[in-house]
């Protein structure tokens, strides 16, 4: 009888079914749903970028299989080339540093005056231009500059660290008594790619900044 009954009355078990649901098992059923709707909603936001990563490791698994390992060490230093044009994070471990010396003695400096330190040992990133005397960033990041100078009995000097046109830090020798005394500054500074940092006389005119490499200026990117 029973048997005939579902025959006849196909949903008559399935009403039967839900009426002996109990709230529990309608809660779960309910959640199921909803978190099956949701992971559908997630997978269509990001089909495309599932599709990017799938494509990406299917490209470099081929190119790992079908390449020689020239042409494999080719693509490699490709792939580093594209990132640091777009400043990917792998970019940060890219060196950027410079350092260059005064050859020349100079004396009678107007106020702002740029200072040129002529002989460049290290211009990694090719952010210092000997010619300007001034470091343009090549990348963001948290750059250090150092500077040092010599001058001699009776000199003044200030020199004033600039960036972007603007006085950050100021050093100077007034009225030196010793035939010979050093002086440094030191500036740690968040710059932006095409920042620009360099050096200058200011206050009074600078009466003698000794060369042959006694003073310099240096930089680099820390972070």
């Amino acid at each position: 009888m029973t048997d005939r009954r579902q025959t006849m009355f196909p949903d008559l078990r399935c009403r039967r079914h839900e009426k002996e649901e109990t709230p529990n098992s309608k809660t779960k059923r309910v959640t199921i749903i909803k978190d099956s709707e949701r992971f559908a909603r997630v997978m269509r936001n990001n089909v495309f970028h599932i599709l990017l990563i799938c494509m990406h490791v299917c490209t470099w698994t081929q190119t790992a299989y079908t390449t020689s390992h020239a042409g494999f060490l080719k693509d490699i230093n490709a792939y580093k080339t594209v990132c640091r044009s777009l400043e990917c994070p792998t970019d940060k471990n890219r060196v950027i540093a410079f350092h260059a010396n005064l050859k020349r003695n100079l004396q009678n400096l107007p106020t702002n005056t740029i200072l040129k330190f002529e002989e460049v040992l290290l211009n990694k990133g090719n952010g210092y231009d000997s010619n300007t005397g001034i470091f343009t960033a090549p990348a963001n990041g948290v750059y250090s500059f150092n500077w040092s100078f010599i001058s001699k009995h009776g000199g003044n000097v200030y020199i004033s660290a600039i960036v972007n046109n603007v006085d950050r830090v100021h050093t100077c020798i007034n009225a030196q008594k010793s035939n010979h005394i050093n002086t440094a500054g030191h500036l740690l500074y968040q710059l932006k790619k095409g920042d620009k940092v360099w050096l200058r006389t200011w206050y009074v005119r600078a009466t003698y900044i000794h060369g042959d490499r006694f003073s310099f200026f240096s930089g680099n990117r820390i972070a």
